[in-house]
């Protein structure tokens, strides 16, 4: 458990470092455009990519997996509404509805990679202990990100294991916009031993395509990524 310690901490120092040449960072009230940018729709397996989209959509009907997806690549109407405050610094306030659903969050500014400033979530969430970086249903939400949670685990008082996340996001800088790169994806494993799916509708950032490098036989990984703009109000 301190090695988990250590290394969020090395973690965060480093991150904390930045780019002192980077551009500024543009401050402001911003909110989303009404329209988003859909990529098209990719089905992975081990050593293959879908990306008929017939193909993919008889495997979403046959699954019962509806609404997460937008088969048609291009503009559209954006199923989410995001508003994003950075004008106060270190504290990023962040919400996004979509639906009857409600995501808040406050971010801090941490470091830029290139025109991309990485947020690190203020606060801890609870999250799961490492693992050995392959994808499965309990991990996915963590691998599917280029810019991944960032987990820490100590042992409680009364020896069980505690674990803490913290969430970063990627927003890029487009002038005096922001954009905003999003991923929907529904993960699939099944054996005959057991099976289980993992996927979120909306998480905000780059697809950590690294990932997709250690999908087994017997899983199925369906993603589409997007990009919303942010507009300052």
């Amino acid at each position: 458990m301190k090695t988990s310690l250590f290394l969020i901490c090395v973690l965060l120092f480093c991150y904390g470092c930045g780019d002192d040449n980077a551009a500024p960072y543009p401050t402001g009230n911003y909110e989303s455009a009404s329209n988003i940018k859909n990529d098209p729709v990719a089905l992975y397996t081990k050593d293959k990519i879908i990306t008929d989209v017939k193909f993919i959509q008889a495997f979403l009907e046959r699954n019962q997996i509806y609404g997460v997806f937008d088969l048609t690549a291009g503009t559209a109407e954006s199923p989410v509404h995001v508003t994003f405050d950075n004008r106060i610094a270190d504290s990023v306030y962040f919400r996004a509805t979509s639906g009857g659903d409600a995501l808040e969050l406050i971010f801090n500014q941490v470091y830029y990679d290139n025109n991309t400033v990485i947020l690190l979530g203020r606060d801890s969430l609870p999250g799961s202990p490492a693992d050995d970086g392959e994808l499965s249903c309990s991990n996915v939400s963590i691998h599917i990100r280029k810019h991944p949670l960032l987990t820490y685990c100590a042992t409680s008082p009364i020896g069980s294991l505690v674990c803490k996340t913290r969430y970063q996001m990627p927003v890029a800088m487009v002038g005096d916009q922001l954009s905003l790169p999003v991923i929907s994806y529904r993960f699939t494993t099944k054996n005959s031993m057991a099976e289980c799916y993992s996927g979120e509708k909306l998480a905000y950032g780059y697809l950590n395509t690294d990932a997709l490098k250690t999908i087994h036989t017997q899983d199925t990984l369906v993603v589409q990524t997007r990009t919303l703009t942010l507009e300052r109000k």
